[in-house]
């Protein structure tokens, strides 16, 4: 793995709430979001992930930023293997949060697909729920479905894609904390019709939880995040 705390241009972000939901979907209701230099990884055939993140940062980042929280979307896509190998490769394809200079940071040094500010976010940090809103209605609610789980100290390294006037990049992503993932199936939120998920007909589109990571509450986290590079 390209460590990220080695890497030139990482910034080290404090959380201490993530929770990220992956959705089996179906391919054709996302592959034109993909560029055609890209490849999206299906777990059954014909069945996509799509990734959703839920970060809530208590203030001091940046130096000087209050408490802000973050949501970020994006589709599992085939890692690059002479990076390292990931947990998993996503191509990002929005982000909001409820501060504007972090959606400006965003959009200036890691190039990411910022869609806007929320108007309202509620987060719950036990039992993890949450639910995130703007201007046209409900994005989405999510929330963990185990029962019982139990935490561990580890990290997990993602490669993350952004695309920027036709051009790849691509950054070493990596999140230490007390964590825990399961795959248990249940009720977890709902997806909004909204445009914060690039045109998906979410209702016809019925994405499925399939597998969901989160911290342990009270704890805090780091996420190493390097400014991209160009791919390919």
């Amino acid at each position: 793995m390209n460590n990220p705390e080695n890497q030139d241009g990482c910034l080290i972000w404090e959380f201490d709430f993530a929770l990220s939901t992956y959705y089996e979907i179906e391919l054709e209701a996302v592959e034109h979001l993909i560029p055609k230099r890209m490849s999206i990884v299906e777990v059954a055939p014909g069945i996509a992930l799509l990734a959703l993140t839920a970060l809530n940062f208590p203030a001091g980042a940046l130096g000087n930023l209050p408490e802000f929280q973050e949501l970020i979307y994006g589709l599992v896509v085939t890692p690059d293997l002479s990076r390292g190998v990931p947990k998993f490769a996503m191509l990002i394809l929005s982000l909001s949060s409820t501060n504007l200079e972090h959606l400006e940071h965003c959009v200036s040094y890691y190039k990411l697909p910022v869609f806007g500010q929320f108007s309202c976010v509620n987060i719950q940090k036990e039992p993890h729920e949450v639910e995130y809103e703007d201007e046209h209605g409900l994005i989405t609610t999510m929330k963990n479905v185990h029962p019982n789980p139990v935490y561990e100290p580890g990290e997990r390294y993602f490669q993350a894609f952004v695309e920027e006037a036709g051009d790849l990049y691509v950054a070493d992503v990596l999140m230490k904390g007390s964590l825990f993932e399961h795959q248990n199936t249940g009720d977890a939120g709902t997806l909004y019709n909204h445009p914060f998920f690039r045109g998906i007909d979410m209702e016809e589109a019925e994405p499925v939880a399939y597998m969901q990571m989160f911290s342990e509450p009270g704890s805090l986290g780091k996420q190493y995040y390097p400014r991209p590079v160009k791919f390919g």
